[in-house]
């Protein structure tokens, strides 16, 4: 793959990633520089994070890693990060996502499977238009060769909605690829959500799940924890005081072993259906996207239009975006909102503010 990808750029074909078309649907502007004006920027706490922890687990699947390793990378890139000022957007927002992963750094299990990693593949998607993916993970399928399940570590969080068709998108590309350039068939696409636990219930009759966030799980499942404790006749008194200690320590230690047994976890991998309407809004998504590209004038920086920014969804400007340093529109959002902004706010944009 890497010889096919070298010898298509030297043919001058268009090669794109789902990176590359998902910036062109996010702000076109943020394309501009990043894509046409060849314009680095900068990283965030999430994308730096995020590889960290691709990296090491694929250095774990690999064998050229342990999980105290891990921990320790994990631990030190936080420091790191903090000293150098690249923050979560609040501290309530980073102590969140930090006891998320923490708990799943903590509880780490080893999948017993064997598996191919940062698979890359580069493939003719449409006429003359060829996308290039490294795929996270590839395992075999419950079906036998030459299926295979493909697997995307994620550390954000859940999908729903129109970020769920977009998340979506990467994982079908995965499917399309991997059967155009090999001999596999692929049976499932599947995330494995990192900040997130599927927690087993025993009830009367039948298994019930959840998924829920890994750093507040026992608080996300306290009324039914509490309908167990009071089934067993526990005092309404002890059965506060323990719920209380159960959520502040997130796990159920100081319950009793017949309401313990009743809850269990595991790994939270949530699998994407594959439809032909799925794959057919993809490659129309694609068309549509690079045609939008295509009607661009490269050296007209004003026309390519930035994404609409307010104070509901600054979130990406103000974290997320590479150029957020640099943008003349979030300045300009930044200066007609000034008076809305907390000393700290304006801090974190310090240099568009000066």
């Amino acid at each position: 793959m890497k010889e096919k990808l070298d010898e298509l750029r030297s043919q001058g074909k268009r090669i794109f990633s789902h990176s590359k078309l998902n910036t062109m649907n996010t702000c076109e502007y943020e394309y501009y520089n990043t894509y046409i004006k060849k314009n680095r920027g900068i990283d965030n706490v999430y994308t730096l994070m995020g590889s960290l922890i691709h990296d090491n687990l694929e250095n774990i699947y690999n064998n050229k890693n342990d999980i105290e390793k891990f921990r320790k990378q994990y631990q030190e890139k936080l420091f790191e990060l903090d000293m150098l000022g690249i923050n979560f957007p609040n501290e309530s927002i980073g102590n969140s996502w930090k006891a998320d992963v923490g708990h799943f750094l903590e509880n780490f299990k080893k999948l017993d499977v064997k598996m191919k990693t940062e698979m890359l593949i580069v493939f003719e998607v449409l006429d003359g238009v060829y996308v290039q993916g490294y795929i996270d993970a590839t395992v075999p399928s419950d079906q036998g060769k030459p299926y295979v399940n493909l697997i995307d570590w994620k550390t954000s969080s859940k999908f729903s909605g129109k970020k769920l068709t977009e998340a979506g998108r990467q994982l079908l590309m995965y499917k399309l690829g991997i059967e155009a350039v090999s001999k596999y068939k692929v049976d499932k696409i599947m995330w494995f959500m990192i900040k997130y636990v599927t927690v087993h219930r025993q009830g009367k009759t039948k298994v019930i799940t959840k998924m829920c966030s890994r750093g507040k799980w026992v608080k996300e499942m306290r009324n039914q924890i509490e309908k167990e404790l009071i089934s067993i006749g526990m005092d309404a008194f002890e059965l506060e005081m323990l719920l209380d200690k159960a959520v502040e320590d997130n796990n159920l230690d100081c319950l009793p072993e017949e309401v313990k047994s009743k809850f269990w976890l595991e790994d939270c991998v949530v699998e994407y259906e594959v439809t032909e309407e799925r794959l057919e809004e993809f490659k129309n998504y694609i068309r549509e996207t690079i045609g939008r590209i295509d009607s661009k004038d490269p050296n007209n920086e004003d026309d390519w239009k930035p994404v609409e920014i307010s104070k509901y969804n600054s979130f990406y400007c103000s974290t997320l975006c590479g150029h957020r340093k640099h943008c003349k529109y979030y300045k300009k959002f930044l200066e007609e909102n000034a008076d809305g902004f907390t000393k700290k706010e304006k801090l974190n944009n310090f240099d568009l503010f000066e």
